[in-house]
């Protein structure tokens, strides 16, 4: 079956964070969106009529997630697709993945400890790390221009971890906002440095099913053993486009760990009971909706393809995009245009119409790049470009003005 994900879509009357929250976060009216990682693309029919069936039983009073619907779509998933075997005793039900974060780090951090993020990071991870009064130890990504990819500072990131002041590492893969996809020996070498000197080691991998091709993704949970200090933590939220309908699970074969999340979910939070939604979803997602996600993946690309061409007809004097293997969230510099950050970021707003995430968001301090989503219809994607195009123009022409 081939799937269009050309189709116009419409948020109207959604209270879509995307549309109803941009003036908000902006500042400015009737920007067209491309900042927030969600798509512009419907959820798969399964998912939906799997939903409606749900509803049809007209109750959804408290529903309990240890069983089949929940844990057999979950194992069939990673099986059949990342080659990863799991267990149930290895799957845990969990609010949302940043839940999950956060509360493993208030079990196995104390305050005023260090949390080492790489850096850009998602922009999450930081205020979720100050709110719980830690500090965040940068360790930076080092961008090679050749290879053009980033990669961990090995040497760095170890006496980082040497040190007595840090006690946990998030990590994120594949990697936002730059789309890196973290390599099997990568891994290995992050998890035996973690291990070596205590530090609890989180992986977000939300974005685990947008890694082309598909069979460049490693999971953390693949390399970990018995009682290893790894946590794993992923949804649907992402790659279905069900960001509203709140779930996640996480992944551990730290039992100690397990045992005290599965405790304060349930009695300190009181939400330790699932979304009936959820799990209907769950069931039909990873075990009807393999076909979709690959056909998915192949429109981001497309897109991204047709962004970078875009570039470099119209923009290789300010721009420059590395497809990334993985998300569908491009990470644009301009540092080539010699603009001012500020000044570009506040034009892409007022004289292109357009929000895009601005990189400071991201930790990465020069300011130099945007993220750009491209999980939309070719359509909306070619206006979006008008518009940055329309953006640099007048930089452009403006610096000209000011050098005559």
């Amino acid at each position: 079956m081939q799937f269009d994900f050309n189709k116009e879509t419409t948020r109207e009357g959604t209270h879509s964070v995307q549309y109803e929250g941009t003036e908000a976060l902006f500042g400015v009216g009737g920007l067209e969106p491309f900042w927030i990682a969600d798509m512009d693309i419907e959820t798969p029919e399964t998912i939906r009529e799997a939903i409606k069936e749900r509803l049809d039983n007209g109750i959804f009073g408290y529903t309990i997630w240890q069983n089949e619907q929940f844990y057999e779509p979950i194992k069939h998933w990673w099986q059949s697709r990342y080659n990863t075997v799991l267990s149930d005793t290895d799957i845990h039900y969990s609010p949302t993945v940043l839940f999950t974060a956060g509360e493993a780090l208030r079990q196995v951090t104390k305050e005023r400890d260090g949390i080492i993020l790489t850096t850009p990071s998602y922009n999450k991870f930081p205020s979720l790390i100050e709110s719980n009064n830690r500090k965040i130890v940068e360790s930076p990504l080092i961008y090679d221009k050749d290879l053009k990819e980033y990669f961990l500072d090995v040497n760095h990131f170890t006496s980082l971890c040497e040190r007595d002041d840090v006690s946990m590492y998030i990590h994120c893969n594949p990697h936002n906002p730059t789309g890196k996809v973290w390599t099997r020996e990568e891994l290995q070498t992050i998890k035996d440095i973690c291990a070596a000197n205590n530090i609890y080691l989180i992986s977000d991998e939300i974005h685990m099913d947008f890694v082309r091709p598909k069979e460049d993704f490693v999971s953390l949970a693949a390399l970990s053993e018995e009682g290893d200090q790894v946590l794993v933590a992923s949804c649907l939220g992402k790659t279905f486009n069900l960001a509203s309908i709140p779930h996640s699970y996480f992944v551990t074969k730290d039992r100690t760990l397990t045992k005290t999340l599965t405790e304060v979910t349930k009695e300190v939070y009181n939400v330790g009971n699932a979304s009936s939604l959820a799990l209907a979803a769950i069931e039909a997602a990873y075990t009807e909706c393999n076909e979709w996600v690959d056909q998915l993946n192949n429109h981001i690309l497309n897109n991204f393809e047709y962004v970078q061409k875009y570039i470099d007809d119209n923009l290789s004097q300010y721009l420059s995009l590395d497809i990334p293997r993985a998300t569908y969230l491009g990470w644009i510099s301009f540092e080539k245009s010699g603009f001012d950050a500020e000044l570009v970021h506040k034009a892409l707003v007022e004289v292109g119409g357009i929000a895009v995430s601005p990189g400071k968001l991201y930790l990465d301090y020069e300011n130099k790049h945007f993220r750009f989503n491209v999980a939309s219809s070719r359509a909306r994607i070619e206006d979006g470009l008008i518009r940055i195009k329309k953006t640099f123009d007048y930089l452009y022409n403006e610096r000209d003005k000011g050098s005559a």
